[in-house]
């Protein structure tokens, strides 16, 4: 394989025996992580790793390893370790076949390498079709999809290839988890005959996005969105509520997606950041996502309801906007509607108008400790333990 110069980097592991080899059989099942490239899949992996032995891993092909610069955060569980591979372009795509070889014996490599003094395999997650041919010697029993979006939407051109992966996934899974209760039903639909073990495992939220001293008071009279500046907003719907509001200060903290066709939101975008009465932050750190949550009196997600991304995604603004102990409003995308104890839907412009109002000004009430509270329930060690306990509940050693 050194023709295809697959370079391993940034490892965590010590030299010699892994956290792996040294602790399975001796705790909590261990579990291989496979693709944790998303800040939600490593963080699953992470909380995973407080309790037994993970091991993640991310792939990169060169030119998105150059591009992004990836590190792994400084702090993590004594139990994780970590792995990064940097492969030739196309290496999951159009020389994927010839690729295949060398990545199914990586991954046996390091399933074999995880196996407890107890016999047991780790459960291996896998986030992302295209990883389906490598996993064919993985155990059935010890395999779980990941679906954390409608993947076919990232590239239409390949949906046929997308969904014979997801499929063979789907089929030789012994458990299919669902960040969306969108896909849920659309995966079941698919395969009524597995439904069963399709179920809905929403995004957590890390511990330190839950607001942490209730006496920290937002910034008075502001209504705040954290995310990409893109085409998953509704802006025509953003600029009637703001035009609207002319007294409420409304933040955007996030990256202007950008793009060569001039499509008309984008207009509208550039005149919702043009208003005097709206402020534009740029992207910020993950870690610091937490603090500007806190610092709104209100945040809200004005999706477009029509989108068909937010139709299939549990967006990471529902628990990241509730850990802020701060009212939340959102328009009525399928998985904001599963908490209306929580969340306030707008499903219009007076809606949101209304709700905006008698959060700032009317004095409406909101329990703060009742929506930490809940937050915490979602924390990503909660996840951990819940993805722990179905495991065991179907399959008991």
């Amino acid at each position: 394989m050194g023709a295809l110069l697959v370079t391993r980097r940034d490892s965590s592991n010590a030299p010699g025996v892994s956290h792996m080899e040294r602790e399975a059989g001796h705790g909590e099942q261990p579990f291989l992580i496979l693709a944790a490239n998303t800040p939600w899949v490593y963080a699953l992996g992470e909380a995973l790793a407080e309790q037994g032995p993970v091991h993640c891993i991310r792939f990169y092909d060169w030119l998105n390893y150059r591009r992004l610069k990836p590190r792994w955060p400084t702090q993590f569980p004594s139990m994780l370790d970590r792995t990064m591979w940097v492969m030739p372009p196309g290496y999951a795509g159009s020389f994927e076949i010839v690729v295949r070889p060398f990545m199914r014996r990586l991954i046996d490599g390091w399933y074999r390498a995880s196996i407890s003094a107890a016999g047991r395999g780790p459960y291996v997650i896998c986030p992302f079709p295209y990883l389906a041919p490598w996993l064919r010697n993985v155990p059935a029993d010890r395999l779980i999809y990941y679906n954390l979006d409608e993947y076919t939407l990232y590239d239409p051109s390949r949906t046929e290839r997308i969904r014979t992966q997801e499929d063979e996934l789907i089929t030789r899974a012994y458990c299919v988890l669902c960040l969306a209760r969108y896909q849920v039903d659309a995966l079941q639909a698919r395969h009524p005959t597995m439904a069963r073990k399709i179920v809905h495992f929403p995004l957590g939220v890390q511990q330190s996005n839950i607001l942490s001293d209730v006496s920290i008071a937002p910034v008075a009279n502001t209504v705040g969105y954290v995310g990409n500046l893109g085409a998953r907003v509704d802006w025509t719907f953003v600029a009637e509520v703001v035009d609207r509001c002319p007294q409420t200060i409304f933040i955007f903290v996030g990256a202007i997606e950008t793009g060569i066709r001039q499509l008309r939101w984008r207009e509208t975008r550039a005149y919702v950041l043009s208003r005097p009465n709206v402020r534009h932050v740029g992207e910020v750190a993950q870690a610091d996502v937490g603090q500007h949550y806190w610092s709104f009196a209100v945040s809200w997600m004005p999706y477009d309801i029509c989108h068909p991304f937010n139709l299939a995604s549990c967006p990471t603004k529902i628990m990241d906007g509730l850990a802020s102990g701060r009212p939340f409003i959102s328009t009525a995308i399928p998985e904001a509607e599963l908490y209306p104890d929580m969340i306030h839907i707008a499903r219009s412009a007076d809606e949101a108008i209304n709700l905006i109002a008698g959060f700032l000004t009317s004095g409406a009430m909101h329990d703060v400790k009742r929506q930490l509270d809940f937050a915490g329930l979602h924390s990503w060690s909660h996840r951990a333990a819940e993805l722990r306990k179905l495991l065991e509940d179907r399959h008991p050693h």
